[in-house]
């Protein structure tokens, strides 16, 4: 797509690739870049330091999910991210 639009694109499809990827395109100057890169779907992207009121918040918005019967799509995120923590 990027190329289409007159963009340089590039893909990052491994953590190993990422420096890489990124040092290519802080170097090209010759136009826009386009950095795609795949990530886990179901990763939470949670900071170094959670606050309380951030916390309180995830909680409560699993507790809504839970009662609105999606119980299942919460045990899939639990089941994807206990091996990230």
């Amino acid at each position: 797509m990027a190329t289409a639009f007159g963009a340089r694109g590039i893909r990052v499809e491994e953590p190993g690739d990422l420096r890489d990827g990124l040092s290519a395109a802080l170097a090209h100057t010759a136009g826009p870049v386009v950095v795609d890169v795949v990530v886990e779907p179901y990763a939470l992207a949670l900071p170094s330091h959670v606050p309380l009121s951030t916390a309180k918040g995830f909680t409560l918005s699993v507790l809504k999910q839970v009662l609105r019967g999606e119980l299942d799509d919460v045990i899939e995120t639990v089941e994807h991210n206990v091996r990230l923590v």
